[in-house]
């Protein structure tokens, strides 16, 4: 329902919408990159075990979040999707190998046949 709503207001105000995945966006430190969950120490304090940057949990997420966005504009591997978000390749479900089966139709074979003999008639 929310992102419903988000790509609502994004296409009336013309503006773009990125889809970017949340797992680690907690852990990671905004600064150096560093990924670890001992980064986050409580719900609301952050603190990189390797840089030593101190942030608000919430905040420091916010701009890793920010920062993939920007990786996934100037990524190559990005297409706009038909609904106009910016996904990667892999999520766009383009360039898989796996093979869709044919739609099963309500109608069969001598069904057809013998329609096509009364409309030839």
């Amino acid at each position: 329902m929310i992102e419903t709503y988000t790509y609502y207001k994004a296409y009336s105000s013309s503006k773009a919408v990125f889809k970017i995945p949340a797992p680690t966006t907690s852990q990671e430190c905004a600064k150096c990159g560093h990924t670890h969950p001992d980064n986050r120490k409580t719900q609301a304090l952050f603190v990189c075990g390797n840089c030593g940057n101190t942030d608000n949990a919430d905040h420091n997420a916010s701009l890793v979040i920010k920062k993939r966005a920007i990786n996934l504009i100037l990524d190559t591997g990005t297409v706009l999707s038909g609904d106009g978000v910016l996904r990667t390749q892999s999520d766009s479900g383009r360039g898989g190998n796996r093979k869709t089966g044919r739609a099963k139709s309500s109608t069969s074979s001598a069904q057809r046949s013998v329609k096509k003999e009364k409309l030839a008639a």
